[in-house]
């Protein structure tokens, strides 16, 4: 479900609140849908559930989650907003994230995407 890159400058929990608000903004969660347990999402990412827990208790200050009891975090309803382009964006995350996974950090992911972008319009 999420990927994270330890050896990225980028806080775990920082990686973990930036790719539910990204799966949220591309409808991959939708409000109400239930995230795992920190138990078991700490367990699967083989990361501290403290950081889970720092992640889940972030996101819900900004509304982003809700905490109900007995169920878990759930995601909160959302103000609708700009449409956003789902079969440019999915992609587009996929390829930050494998980029963050091998190390690149994100001025070296634009410089890539800036040198494709200079090539394509010379050709």
């Amino acid at each position: 479900m999420f990927s994270l890159n330890t050896s990225s400058g980028i806080p775990i929990y920082r990686q973990l609140i930036d790719q539910i608000k990204q799966s949220i903004r591309m409808g991959l969660l939708k409000a109400d849908d239930q995230l795992p347990s920190v138990r078991h999402l700490a367990s699967a990412l083989k990361i501290n559930p403290m950081t889970i827990s720092k992640a889940f208790a972030q996101l819900e200050l900004e509304g982003v989650l809700i905490r109900k009891r007995g169920v878990g975090m759930l995601v909160a309803p959302q103000q609708s907003g700009e449409p956003i382009d789902k079969i440019i964006e999915l992609p587009l995350v996929e390829f930050i994230n494998q980029a963050r996974t091998k190390g690149y950090d994100d001025e070296a992911i634009i410089t890539l995407v800036q040198q494709y972008l200079s090539l394509n319009q010379e050709g």
